[in-house]
């Protein structure tokens, strides 16, 4: 991805294999949606620290060109599970928000014809 990507954690070190696993689910996942991207913003969170159980926390906020910001987020035990799960989610609400402002796009088009301004 040629975007701006921006990838912070809090609670542990960034290691290069979350910072891949991080890229390549992007990438996967909204690689086809990159030209209405302006840029992704990652947060990465260990809630609970070293005590255990569903504490990974994974955040990402999708800015589109239409001045449109999308949050998901995904708590699970396993980091990389929680970045897989948020990754898809951003697909699915990307892919919302698009098809909605098509659908706007298309209504307001529509409605130019049918009331043409004099």
């Amino acid at each position: 991805m040629t975007l701006k990507l921006n990838l912070e954690s809090q609670g542990f070190e960034l290691t290069p294999a979350i910072r891949e696993h991080v890229k390549r689910q992007l990438a996967f996942n909204l690689a086809n949606f990159e030209s209405h991207t302006m840029s992704i913003d990652v947060f990465l969170r260990d809630i609970n620290g070293p005590k255990g159980g569903a504490d990974k926390k994974a955040l990402i906020h999708v800015r589109l060109e239409m001045r449109q910001g999308i949050k998901v987020e995904s708590t699970r035990s396993d980091l990389y599970a929680a970045i897989t799960l948020a990754a898809r989610q951003a697909k699915r609400a990307v892919r919302r928000a698009l098809s909605k402002q098509r659908r706007m796009e298309k209504l307001a088009l529509r409605l130019m014809r049918q009331y043409p301004q004099s």
